[in-house]
């Protein structure tokens, strides 16, 4: 269901149950003449304006932003959140003043007087029950829909649950009162207990008129979303690693969060390079954050200095051969650096003394190290040769499938088989394991290369990697 129908709903069901509650209980309290009661009618009747206010508010809120409101009309929930909190405040004030009119009356008798019938306490109890589950249904709607109106309205209807039952509670010691001995203390205290739970439910309403108006106000005052920064913070720094968060703001305008976020991005990056990293970050943050608009800003950040892996790596590149497998260590006997190297595998190792040795005392010059210490292997960049032609591309797909199957591999997502005369080159990705660090998934893809390549010999190189990495 829509959340926009899903808040209506909630809102008008709401109005109902106010109306019917607020006729009951000023029938009921006129009948009685219980202030505890009467205080409750008003309370309801508050409510009840306050509901048809909510309604109001989430309709106009569900509009779409124009060219008047570029940020939509969520704040009218926040107004009215902050208009029910002021109602709230009458309705208080007004108990107050009454339960200080009748404890200070000249004729006591006729002041504290209540009428009791089971009507008084069947008002009471029907409100209770009703309270219960209509503030269950509008948190868990204002829990989906982020709506603060429909937050209010549940958090009035859970504080009427406590002050109706303080209300009960103070028809019981009414009732009780004609059982003590006249003039007695026990026997004042419980002819008063009606208006003193009267007073109990205006605490409650200004403990309420308290909460919403000041979080009524920090939303319309654009108070910071402290914690859905930090959470986007650790967001980046788990998942976006490459590039540094240099500052996050975050701020609700009614039950949606705009962010704006300012990321540091190499400085020779393509703009279309940068803009695919800025859609992959908003959408990491909408999927911790509903609803999110992010506007994100990225940075140019300096360049990088030299780093001793830069240096071996573009001294080897100009010697002619790759690198690999770097070892920087201090040791007791000095700083020892250890490379593989990689030359042609059909040429003569003689041959390649000279730049070898170049390499390693070039090594030695710029990065005063100790020792340099090499090991040989034959480049993997050119591609065997094999005989034997592939069968047709469906037939071949179906044997690299059965074969990862028998391995106990993942089903592959894609099969794709690049072919030149006698060199055939197959790239297998399986589905990302995200639990798996950077080395367990080097390890993995390592083991099930060399398995495959087994599996289907003298038929292509393979590589198995991970989709979309």
């Amino acid at each position: 269901m829509d959340a926009n129908l899903k808040k209506s709903i909630a809102a008008f069901s709401s109005i109902v149950w106010s109306g019917l509650l607020t006729l009951l209980k000023l029938v009921v309290g006129l009948m009685t003449g219980s202030l505890g009661i009467l205080s409750e009618a008003l309370h309801s009747a508050l409510d009840l304006v306050a509901a048809g206010g909510t309604f109001f508010a989430v309709r106009v809120a569900a509009q779409p932003a124009d060219e008047e409101h570029p940020y939509g009309h969520g704040r009218v929930e926040n107004l009215m959140a902050l208009a029910e909190a002021l109602l709230l405040l009458g309705t208080a004030l007004w108990v107050i003043l009454e339960a200080v009119e009748r404890l200070s009356s000249d004729n006591p008798d006729a002041a504290l007087h209540v009428e009791l019938s089971i009507w008084a306490f069947a008002v009471v109890i029907v409100s209770i029950v009703v309270d219960v589950n209509r503030a269950r249904m509008l948190y868990r709607v204002a829990r989906e829909t982020k709506s603060a109106a429909l937050e209010a309205d549940a958090a009035h209807f859970a504080s009427d649950i406590w002050s109706s039952l303080a209300v009960l509670t103070g028809l019981c010691c009414v009732a009780l009162a004609p059982m003590t001995e006249s003039g007695s203390w026990q026997h004042w205290l419980l002819m008063r207990a009606d208006v003193f739970a009267s007073l109990v439910v205006a605490m409650f309403i200004l403990h309420i008129c308290w909460e919403l108006g000041r979080k009524s106000v920090e939303n319309l005052m654009d108070k910071a979303d402290t914690e859905a920064a930090a959470t986007i913070r650790r967001l980046m720094t788990e998942n976006m690693p490459a590039y540094p968060l240099h500052s996050v703001r975050v701020r609700e305008v009614g039950n949606q969060p705009h962010v704006e976020m300012v990321v540091q991005v190499p400085r020779n990056l393509h703009v279309d390079t940068a803009h695919e990293i800025t859609e992959a970050i908003e959408t990491l943050v909408e999927q911790h954050l509903p609803l999110a608009q992010t506007i994100l800003h990225v940075e140019p950040t300096e360049s990088l200095p030299d780093t001793p892996e830069f240096v071996i790596r573009r001294i080897a590149l100009t010697h002619r051969f790759g690198v690999h497998g770097l070892v920087l260590m201090h040791a007791e006997e000095g700083f020892l650096i250890f490379a593989d190297l990689e030359l042609p595998k059909d040429a003569a190792l003689d041959n390649w003394q000279v730049p070898i040795q170049a390499f390693r005392n070039e090594v030695k010059r710029h990065l005063q190290a100790d020792a340099v210490v090499v090991h040989v292997e034959p480049q993997i960049r050119e591609l065997p040769s094999y005989p034997q032609p592939l069968p047709p591309a469906e037939k071949w797909q179906r044997m690299v499938r059965s074969a990862m199957i028998e391995l106990g591999a993942p089903l592959p997502s894609d099969i794709r088989t690049y072919n030149r005369g006698d060199k055939h080159f197959c790239i297998v990705s399986i589905p990302p394991e995200p639990s798996l660090t950077v080395e367990e998934s080097h390890t993995r893809l390592t083991m099930l290369t060399k398995r495959l390549s087994a599996a289907l010999p003298d038929t292509a190189r393979f590589i198995v990697t991970y989709h979309g990495c």
